[in-house]
């Protein structure tokens, strides 16, 4: 099987790399190696939803049969634990709208955005991944719902908001940028992210970025040699 592991740094994906020996080289897009019977290519794309969009449409169908975003991401519920691994199967982008009073209205619920409704679920703009995997690894995840965004939510305010429009389990910066060009591209996709921290008032203390980089490396060999 052709796989790309797509994230947004090479921190988040280090340990696996070096498990399957794969060099990583500055300004080379897709670097490689074989490992369980599979050709790895790794992308690192660049932090946010306009890098991975990027190097998203350079992708083609035809040279991967699957692609995997692999990351970390806050979580709004406490059922989810530090270090938990979810697979993430409906994403948004949740600032993409505009402001009317106090009320934010998402661009896929505007007239001008009607004519771009795939691969959107509805006028929320939710983007719902299609992929079924017979990787039991992936199956046994927690199936969750994200949202994508430009700004790290860290104000009481504005979760609250966000919480009560688009209900949420996890947010991180690429998700559904990654999905958007996946299926586009007609690519086989999951999104999976470890959590390292809650989506709070913004406090670091209580962030646990090498718990989630540790296990999200772990599990992601695993996944890979997983498949048939």
């Amino acid at each position: 099987m052709r796989i790309l592991i797509v994230s947004a740094t090479f921190a988040e994906v280090k340990a696996f790399a070096n498990v399957l020996k794969i060099s990583v080289v500055p300004n080379i897009n897709i670097n490689k190696a074989n490992y369980a019977g599979h050709e790895i290519s790794l992308l690192i794309t660049g932090v946010g939803m306009v890098a991975t969009a990027f190097h998203m449409g350079g992708m083609n169908r035809d040279d991967f049969d699957l692609a995997i975003n692999a990351g970390i991401a806050g979580s709004f519920s406490k059922e989810l634990q530090p270090g938990q691994l979810v697979n993430v199967t409906t994403d948004c982008f949740a600032e993409l709208g505009a402001d009317y009073g106090e009320k934010f209205i998402p661009l896929y619920s505007m007239d001008f955005a009607k004519d771009f409704a795939e691969p959107f679920l509805n006028k929320e703009g939710v983007i719902k991944n299609p992929t079924l995997s017979d990787n039991a690894i992936i199956n046994e995840l927690k199936q969750v719902k994200g949202i994508t965004v430009n700004t790290i939510n860290g104000k009481a305010d504005r979760i609250q908001m966000v919480v009560d429009m688009f209900a949420p389990d996890i947010e991180s910066m690429e998700g559904a940028a990654f999905l958007f060009g996946c299926l586009k591209k007609g690519i086989p996709c999951f999104q999976i992210r470890a959590i390292s921290n809650y989506i709070e008032p913004r406090n670091l203390n209580n962030w646990n970025i090498p718990l989630a980089i540790g296990i999200l490396n772990k599990r992601l060999v695993e996944i890979v040699g997983a498949f048939h």
